[in-house]
């Protein structure tokens, strides 16, 4: 066999040739083993104690949560039951809804109807049988989701001045 030794920036690198012969093996010295296997052993003990443990609490822990109802809606009095049952919508007979509706619109040409159900306090699906009849829902956009009056029923203005002009 053939050893041979380079040294490389400040490095020493043995190279070695040939066929070998015999084989050897080296041990460590037995305090320098008992050291490393103390180590070792210690690695091991230290991989086995899991990452995350269970805590077990012995006493209550108090967590409150917001909650979307309060106190007070949660103890209504039954004179505010009702006070609610009476602030419901009532339907009131034809010529006064009618008569409502058109004194809106002498205000605006185009009403939301929402802003009608406020105006003149009557159901939504009852109110909107008077829409259906009395006026144009429009769906274009200048006056897009509002409500205007049909042609027939726009001259009420000029046919009321006409009959206190006549009178």
């Amino acid at each position: 066999a053939v050893v041979s030794t380079q040294s490389t920036g400040g490095e020493e690198v043995i190279h070695m040739e040939g066929v070998v012969k015999t084989r050897f093996d080296t041990y460590q010295n037995q305090d320098s083993s008992r050291s490393y296997l103390s180590l070792k052993k210690f690695e091991v003990e230290r991989k086995l104690v899991p990452e995350r443990t269970i805590k077990f609490n012995t006493k209550a822990v108090n967590s409150f949560r917001p909650s979307t109802v309060s106190q007070k809606q949660l103890y209504t009095t039954r004179a505010q039951k009702e006070e609610k049952l009476a602030a419901k919508r009532i339907r009131l007979d034809k010529t006064t809804v009618e008569s409502m509706i058109l004194k809106a619109f002498k205000k605006n040409q185009y009403i939301s109807q929402k802003n009608l159900i406020s105006i003149t306090g009557q159901p939504e699906a009852y109110l909107k049988e008077f829409l259906s009849e009395m006026c144009v829902y429009n769906t274009k956009a200048p006056h897009k989701n509002t409500w205007e009056l049909k042609p027939e029923y726009r001259h009420y203005e000029s046919s009321a001045s006409k009959e206190m002009e006549t009178d």
